[in-house]
């Protein structure tokens, strides 16, 4: 292969390496909102009277039924959702020393996915340094 078609080669394998890093790392980002904006809900409810110990359980079981092929919401993953939003909580402190540059605002931009998301489950608005 002569020196142009290497160069071409190596050109579109680097965009096509960088948009599969971008898209993992966008989906990550999604995820993480989601699951801390399901911990939050989880969090919320907990010590509820109608909220006993195997209310997530009920709660995984139903999920799987009304999304049939739905992984990562067993009874015990949403605990961990839970204690997940429970153990980071403070980064919604605005007086928080934790850098938070690399959270989203959730609630500035309408176009952004992570709004669908609110509508649901509550995100929390982190305040953003710059």
């Amino acid at each position: 292969m002569n020196q142009e078609l290497t160069t071409a080669v190596e050109t579109i394998k680097t965009a096509i390496l960088q948009s599969q890093y971008q898209a993992a790392k966008e989906t990550t980002r999604v995820q993480l909102i989601l699951y801390y904006g399901i911990g939050r809900y989880l969090s919320s409810k907990k010590g509820k009277k109608t909220w006993g110990t195997s209310v997530l359980e009920t709660i995984s079981s139903q999920l799987r039924k009304e999304l049939p092929g739905l992984r990562g919401f067993s009874a015990t993953s949403l605990k961990k959702m839970r204690l997940f939003y429970e153990n980071w909580s403070f980064l919604e402190d605005s007086n928080s020393s934790v850098m938070t540059d690399e959270l989203p605002d959730t609630r500035t931009n309408s176009s952004d996915a992570s709004n669908e998301l609110t509508s649901i489950i509550p995100i929390p608005n982190f305040k953003l340094r710059n």
